[in-house]
């Protein structure tokens, strides 16, 4: 039961270190910003808000489908328990 409060509560963060010591993912994040600055450079000011709102809904976006893979995964893992007692 520990688990699950320590989960609502915010004190375990099962996706805080996701990537951090996967080499693809982190060569992949190296080419997203270098290409971002790329982009950037050549923009004027109204082209580069509009690219700052898609990388922020981008950025939401992506959460949320995390927040909800974990839930999904979640619930697979319980069902998963609950068939190993029956």
């Amino acid at each position: 039961m520990q688990t699950i409060i320590d989960l609502w509560n915010g004190n375990i963060a099962p996706c805080e270190h996701c990537g951090s010591h996967d080499s693809e993912a982190i060569h992949l994040v190296c080419l997203m910003e270098r290409n971002r600055e790329t982009l950037r450079e050549g923009l004027t000011v109204s082209q580069s808000e509009v690219l700052q709102k898609y990388i922020d809904c981008s950025e939401e976006y992506l959460l949320r489908m995390m927040e909800l893979a974990f839930y999904d995964g979640f619930c697979t893992g319980g069902k998963l328990t609950m068939e190993m007692m029956l």
